[in-house]
């Protein structure tokens, strides 16, 4: 885990607290570190799994910093922007949540688009039967 992008991903976030919440960035220094040695010791087959353990805990930590300081959401936005697009394939993470109660309808995707349209109901459609043709 001690790639440029690594190193350029970890120095990003340690700006980001130091800017913002000083006190913390030892501290948050210090835990990117050691979640870098857990990966880094990790068997390979291993690794997935406990890099998608660590999200849910950064983002956590990462949401409370925009929370209590809305003036790093810009930063952070720029940081994500740039380390992103260099993950390789298999590392980005996308994670969708989709529920739909009762008669919903929803549509969803990543990574690409839906074109949808919906009947006007009003018009009867070309199949449906008409008054008058009932026989």
């Amino acid at each position: 885990m001690t790639t440029d992008l690594w190193q350029g991903t970890r120095e990003g976030v340690a700006r980001l607290f130091r800017r913002h919440d000083p006190d913390r960035e030892t501290g948050v220094m210090a835990m990117l570190d050691e979640d870098a040695r857990t990966v880094g010791s990790t068997d390979v087959e291993e690794v997935g799994e406990v890099r998608r353990e660590l999200v849910p805990v950064w983002r956590r930590r990462v949401l409370a910093l925009l929370t209590e300081h809305p003036g790093a959401v810009e930063e952070f936005r720029e940081l994500v922007e740039r380390t992103g697009p260099l993950l390789p394939g298999g590392q980005q993470l996308w994670v969708q949540t989709n529920i739909a109660h009762g008669s919903a309808t929803q549509f969803a995707v990543q990574g690409g688009n839906i074109v949808y349209r919906q009947a006007d109901e009003s018009r009867p459609s070309s199949d449906a039967p008409r008054r008058g043709d009932e026989t």
